[in-house]
């Protein structure tokens, strides 16, 4: 089971890029960070953004870029396309797209953005990353989906190889469904009766699909021994765990704890 670093919520920079390289050096999966352009509070801070995935594969040589998650809704998929081929080729085939459907409309409702129903939202998702994949082959693409519609769309250069797409489905069972169709890998909330649905769902599609999970702890809740939080889903039989170490901790000290329990 791999092991990969949620910086999120955090807003020390320099901390972030300093646990960045560490957990490149110590050997640990990937890195990322949730993708919130809005605060609840001037004081709550998020890091992330393209342009952070971009210093850090500067800086790295191994750690993979993994967001948890890239919000669908955030982006033009001509600017998705760009900003995902860009990393893939600064970063070295490093780059994956973890993306999710979008679950914070208190951000829409700030900025007087609109905020689409669930329904909307995945079948948006699930045409925006089949026309993605035809995109990063460099190509022309016309594509013509119920919400998306592309004539003679090109994104050049392309990425050497498409990245990964990681489905950040939560616990949506139907999203976990629809993302069978274009998943690399679904990852859901750390709910061991929805790892078991998961595991189903994608065995009865008899597709390579991998599985991970996003293990959360709130600021008050990072459990004195990591490592038995880690051997517990490493039993479950999942192929990555994704661990959140924000909320302003000493997060060279977090990694530190969790590279320690590194399972090959």
């Amino acid at each position: 089971m791999k092991l990969g670093i949620v910086f999120s919520p955090a807003s020390n920079w320099q901390e972030i890029f300093q646990a960045a390289l560490l957990a490149d050096k110590l050997g640990l999966d990937s890195v990322g960070f949730w993708d919130h352009y809005h605060s609840m509070k001037p004081e709550w801070g998020y890091v992330c953004g393209w342009a952070s995935y971009g210093a850090i594969a500067c800086a790295t040589e191994r750690v993979k870029l993994v967001p948890m998650v890239i919000c669908n809704l955030n982006y033009a998929l001509g600017v998705m396309a760009k900003e995902t081929s860009m990393l893939a080729l600064i970063s070295d085939g490093r780059f994956e797209l973890g993306i999710g459907a979008g679950d914070y409309p208190e951000e829409y409702a700030a900025w007087n953005l609109p905020y689409p129903d669930a329904e909307f939202r995945i079948a948006l998702l699930r045409e925006n990353m089949l026309a993605l994949r035809e995109v990063w082959q460099g190509k022309q693409v016309t594509f013509n989906g119920q919400k998306v519609k592309l004539q003679d769309a090109t994104c050049a250069p392309p990425p050497s190889k498409p990245p990964r797409i990681i489905v950040g489905a939560g616990k949506s069972k139907k999203l976990i469904r629809s993302a069978l169709e274009y998943a690399d890998e679904i990852n859901i909330y750390a709910d061991q009766e929805l790892v078991r649905y998961t595991k189903r769902v994608i065995s009865n599609s008899n597709k390579p699909i991998g599985l991970s999970v996003y293990l959360h702890f709130d600021w008050d809740q990072w459990p004195q021994d990591i490592s038995q939080e880690i051997a517990k889903w490493k039993q479950v039989g999942i192929d990555r765990l994704f661990i959140n170490v924000g909320y302003e901790w000493p997060l060279q000290e977090k990694v530190r704890e969790i590279a320690s329990a590194i399972i090959d």
